[in-house]
């Protein structure tokens, strides 16, 4: 990539962090799970890491309630083998940005260390998120959710995450860990 480029995705990256929705208050539960995020990345242990997002399984049973709910609606009824065949691709699919996640991850740790000191310097700054204003009522969402680190050396960073839900009183992340971040460098 060559300094043009590079220069390109940060004035992009910095743009659409000036539009964050810096006003949406963070639930403590919601800031601990980013801490336990930066533990893990910290630590490379992609258990941990794993632990901060919900399971296949779990969203595999919302997604089949959602598709269930919306055949219902449609006056349709589906079948056992296809909803069974819904939470299957729901399991393959959030399996593989599991994957995603702690493949980003390493390449993360390995990217800041490099650039910007050792990772047990690195500390959470702060928390954005967005309302997700297309999640169900009955269901508690955000989405873009940016996570501001201060690296060993000073410098700023915002990492990403896709989504964050809430299934039976727990909130954890959904989707992947973006492969962007943001860099404000010291002055």
């Amino acid at each position: 990539m060559n300094i043009k480029s590079i220069l390109t995705t940060l004035l992009i990256l910095s743009g659409s962090m000036a539009h964050a929705d810096k006003d949406t208050p963070v639930p403590p539960e919601v800031q601990k799970l980013a801490e336990n995020l930066v533990a893990a990345l910290k630590s490379a242990d992609d258990t941990a890491l794993l632990g901060c997002w919900h399971t296949p399984e779990a969203l595999a049973k919302i997604k089949q309630a959602e598709e269930a709910a919306e055949a219902a609606a449609e006056g349709k009824t589906l079948s056992p083998e296809d909803l069974a065949e819904e939470g299957e691709d729901e399991i393959k699919d959030r399996t593989n940005e599991n994957e995603d996640t702690t493949e980003r991850a390493a390449r993360l740790r390995a990217f800041l260390t490099k650039h910007f000191g050792e990772l047990s310097g690195l500390t959470l700054q702060s928390v954005d998120l967005d309302v997700d204003k297309d999640a169900p009522v009955e269901q508690s969402a955000y989405d873009d959710i940016d996570l501001l680190l201060r690296t060993a050396d000073g410098t700023m960073i915002t990492i990403d995450v896709d989504d964050l839900i809430k299934i039976e009183g727990v909130w954890k992340f959904t989707g992947r860990l973006d492969d962007d971040l943001s860099i404000k460098l010291p002055e």
